[in-house]
């Protein structure tokens, strides 16, 4: 096909190829009025009339899928008989590039890239698509290195299937040899195609070479009847629970690999977190016996002939190196929490105490909290204090490089990270507070193992659910003190009521000249126990105050999604409206959770156990 560059394809201008495939090629764009980048997929095929009608159907079937990790389909459309997709443009290139065919990738990277890969297939398929062209050449890096699948040009509706012939001889359409599933090359593709694709990749990710080699038709064979050679032949210390896993989503039998993509995914992980146990039981035990101490006080002192020189240490030649501080600037006041931060304060101070968990619903204060009580405790952690938000990421396998970059670790060599990370901080005196660890509580075992490769490291967490790991202490975050209703309503005690402190204050950022008065105080009262204490709420409902009086808000509050909506655009989107909180929680919830409250919302006025 000719070159495009310099062309327009409908409001874009073609500024670069990007790369060339099998069926189409991809080109950058520019739009001629916003000046926005977008990806230009232009197909090879000139299409008849009825060839177009499929084509616009099937870009309205990609156009809906909405998944973090899935690359957007942003428009469609066919100019001069060339049908051709806008999407999303991925800088960072495709995962083949950054990892050139024979790369042998750290394993937690590659259960990283597992997690994401798996969370996008499995939307997919929960859309009655497959993608049946999963390689690293369709897998790409957005702009804050997040793994996008590409490529679903090629997806077809699960009810659909293509002959066996066809997949042989047209191998640019049907996908990559190297990484068909067996049904697949026998024209019966399933959802369980896409988990045997994304395990030979894994393949060759772990060992640097692919299980199938050969022409065309061999490597089809093999996928067919013969089984890939064990990954620990060509890395003997791969653990064996990973090769099993990887081996068994690289079944002939569709029935005989995992339920879905997102169970190899996590069986993956699991396996991932067993090795790391392992590795630290092995290598870092707790500390000498008896036994070890006396056949060191045994040891022969060297004479003074034996003896090295050693280098006079004055005040003037020592530096002590800078203690680390990373943690976010505090703009606001910390309302009715004093109490709450001396107490987790102290926890984090005893020797005995090394994970302490904040634990609160949506919205409690629970990130706020953990920012005063780093403050609070900066000068004990002699090593300092490093913040780690956790909010964007959805995956496990990322928090270890969430931790490397917050603590500025950048070390090129080939060990995993948890071995970067370890080695950083297995001498240092430091707490880690790890933010918004919900969305990520299988990797509390993780977590555990860190802190016993780094016996001075202490570790507090802010969670809406519990770690279930040994060395947790929960700390639970309550919500402000409410004013008593029933008593008459005295304007000097009701300011000092914490959930009432915290509207006035809020109030006063956004409306300097607010004020509590005997008008508006019985008001303000009620808010703050219709939200129930919330600090999240409350300051919600604060910032309406420029356009609503306490009497007119208190009003309104029965339609709160619609009120409470006016977060600070620097607040992370879960906090800028009430229902993206409740949305946030919700999420985290399994499908049979999700269900339950379902069921239960019929009950209008709240329901019993027994209902």
């Amino acid at each position: 096909m000719h070159d495009l560059v310099g062309q327009q394809l409908g409001n874009y201008r073609v500024v670069r190829l990007v790369g060339r495939g099998g069926f189409a090629d991809v080109y950058l764009g520019e739009h001629i009025h916003l000046n926005s980048l977008a990806a230009l997929k232009v197909l090879h095929a000139v299409l008849t009339a009825e060839q177009q009608e499929s084509f616009v159907q099937e870009a309205q079937r990609l156009v809906q899928l909405r998944h973090p990790h899935i690359v957007r389909l942003l428009d469609f459309a066919v100019q001069a008989g060339t049908p051709f997709l806008v999407m999303d443009y991925a800088p960072g290139g495709t995962l083949r590039e950054l990892h050139p065919t024979g790369s042998r990738l750290p394993l937690d990277l590659v259960v990283s890239y597992v997690q994401q890969v798996a969370s996008a297939l499995h939307y997919a398929h929960s859309q009655r698509l497959i993608h049946r062209d999963i390689k690293p050449e369709n897998m790409l890096l957005g702009s804050q290195n997040n793994l996008l699948l590409s490529d679903f040009g090629l997806a077809v509706s699960a009810t659909l299937s293509s002959s066996y012939s066809t997949l042989l001889m047209d191998q640019q359409v049907a996908g990559t040899s190297l990484y068909l599933a067996p049904e697949q090359l026998q024209g019966h593709p399933l959802p369980a195609s896409d988990q045997y694709s994304l395990a030979v990749v894994v393949y060759e990710w772990l060992c640097g070479k692919s299980p199938f080699h050969g022409s065309l038709l061999e490597i089809a064979i093999q996928h067919l009847s013969l089984p890939p050679p064990p990954l620990r032949d060509w890395v003997p210390d791969l653990s064996s629970s990973i090769e099993e896993v990887v081996l068994q989503a690289l079944a002939k039998e569709p029935w005989q690999r995992f339920a879905d993509v997102q169970e190899f995914a996590r069986a993956l992980e699991r396996a991932y977190l067993e090795d790391l146990q392992q590795f630290s039981a092995l290598h870092y035990p707790t500390s000498p016996d008896t036994t070890q101490l006396r056949s060191l006080e045994k040891e022969e002192v060297p004479s003074a002939q034996q003896q090295q020189p050693v280098r006079q240490i004055t005040p003037g030649n020592i530096r002590m190196p800078e203690p680390i501080w990373k943690v976010p600037t505090i703009f606001t006041p910390l309302i009715g929490r004093d109490q709450e931060a001396a107490a987790v304060g102290t926890l984090l101070k005893s020797p005995e105490i090394r994970l302490v968990t904040l634990l609160g619903t949506g919205g409690i204060g629970k990130t706020r909290l953990s920012l005063q009580i780093a403050v609070q405790t900066r000068k004990y952690f002699i090593d300092g204090v490093c913040f780690v938000p956790l909010a964007s990421i959805s995956d496990a396998g990322l928090i270890l490089p969430a931790i490397a970059q917050e603590l500025g670790i950048q070390d090129a060599s080939a060990l995993p990270v948890f071995e970067q990370v370890k080695a950083f901080l297995q001498k240092k005196h430091i707490l880690l507070v790890l933010d918004n660890f919900e969305q990520v509580a299988i990797a509390a075992p993780m977590v555990e193992e860190l802190l016993a490769a780094c016996p001075q490291l202490t570790i507090l967490v802010t969670s809406r659910v519990v770690l279930h790991v040994q060395a947790e202490h929960e700390f639970p975050v309550s919500p402000l003190a409410l004013p008593d209703l029933t008593q008459p309503i005295e304007r000097d005690a009701l300011a000092q009521v914490t959930s009432v402190a915290l509207f006035l204050q809020r109030a006063r950022s956004i409306l300097p000249t607010f004020q509590l008065t005997s008008t508006n105080a019985r008001a303000i009262a009620e808010i703050c126990v219709r939200l129930d204490g919330l600090p999240l709420a409350i300051e919600l409902a604060a910032a309406r105050i420029k356009i609503l009086p306490p009497q007119a808000l208190l009003l309104r509050l029965p339609h709160l999604f619609e009120v409470l909506t006016g977060g600070t655009r620097t607040q992370p989107p879960r906090q800028q409206t009430l229902r993206n909180t409740l949305k946030w929680s919700y999420d985290l919830l399994s499908a049979s959770e999700q269900r339950l409250f379902r069921r239960l919302a019929v009950f209008v006025a709240g329901w019993t156990l027994e209902a």
